[in-house]
């Protein structure tokens, strides 16, 4: 699943250029109350789909942000780069084949500023193991990965979201990481809006859903219309790992909308 590719763009990332090039900006759910920022113009910014020419560029920001500041892996102290690669790669390629992933680009710099990764969620017939389960956690190598994904899976285990909406089929909002330099332009909230008309109009969905991880991107999504259907209290799910998560990111809250 392009391991070389990736590999070899994170040798040169991370081991060949001098640390004061690398821009370790914050993610659309910082721990850390969002910057704003202060433009002479505001930048012209175009949103479309993901596509396989953003792969890379795509890679290196999620990992490069989301995986440095969300809060559960922040806690957990993932080893940047190596810890978010399987997953991400993941991620990555199954938002490109279900076409239903959104870009953010600079019209004057060409670059991707902000991504939204989504994939397309079908509820699994009873007759599929584990084993065969794209998102079997037990594959990935990441102890902390496996937690994270555990706790994930956790905020789900109240309730069946394919009956709550109604329908076989979900959108799962699953990453969304923002440049540091182009917070304030409300992209989060952009990124969202886009990705439901798309979802809703051209993939003929009726719902979606996220797990929310941070207090920004609960906000984010409950002014696109979401709703709380269930949460865990980080402090009361793991006193031992998960203590120090207090505050404002004390929790994960899974929120859906119909389409």
């Amino acid at each position: 699943m392009h391991s070389s590719l990736f590999k070899k763009h994170f040798n040169e990332r991370y081991f060949t250029l001098p640390t004061d090039n690398i821009d370790f900006s914050s993610s659309s759910c910082p721990s850390t109350p969002p910057m704003s920022a202060t433009w002479m113009k505001p930048p012209e910014i175009t949103l479309c789909l993901m596509t396989d020419a953003h792969r890379k560029e795509v890679y290196g920001l999620v990992v490069d942000t989301f995986f440095r500041d969300e809060p559960l892996n922040k806690c957990l102290a993932f080893e940047i780069p190596h810890e978010p690669i399987q997953f991400t790669e993941l991620i990555v390629s199954l938002a490109i084949q279900d076409q239903c992933s959104f870009v953010a680009v600079d019209v004057q710099t060409e670059k991707v500023i902000g991504v939204i990764l989504n994939i397309i969620k079908q509820r699994l017939p009873y007759s599929t193991s584990e084993e065969n389960d794209q998102f079997n956690i037990e594959k990935f190598h990441s102890e902390k990965l496996r937690y994270i994904l555990t706790v994930l899976k956790d905020v789900h285990q109240n309730i069946d979201l394919f009956d709550q909406l109604k329908t076989n089929r979900l959108l799962h909002i699953v990453i969304i990481a923002i440049n540091a330099h182009y917070r304030g332009l409300r992209l989060t909230e952009k990124l969202i809006h886009a990705s439901i008309e798309h979802a809703k109009t051209v993939l003929h969905l009726t719902g979606a859903f996220s797990e929310a991880t941070s207090l920004y991107s609960s906000k984010a999504f409950r002014k696109q219309g979401f709703q709380i259907y269930d949460e865990i209290i980080y402090a009361k799910y793991d006193q031992t790992r998960l203590a120090s998560l207090a505050g404002e990111h004390d929790r994960c809250q899974l929120l859906a909308k119909t389409l």
